[in-house]
């Protein structure tokens, strides 16, 4: 898995979101070195992400980093 997609599991594991949630967004070191401000809404049928419907928070992230997981 690559960077993306070890933040989205965290993510979603963190924000306790399910496999419906899809990440649209994340600011690397917005939160201080380490942590990452991660975005995540819902999809419609159409595949559009719905802006109406969006949760973020803060996770960390330096642990994968340094696994060489880069994006």
């Amino acid at each position: 898995m690559n960077l993306w997609q070890q933040l989205e599991v965290r993510g979603r594991d963190n924000l306790k979101l399910g496999q419906s949630w899809k990440m649209y967004a994340v600011d690397l070191d917005k939160c201080g070195y380490g942590w990452a401000e991660v975005k995540f809404a819902r999809k419609s049928e159409h595949d559009e992400y719905l802006t109406n419907d969006t949760v973020f928070g803060n996770i960390q992230y330096s642990d994968l980093e340094k696994r060489g997981r880069i994006l």
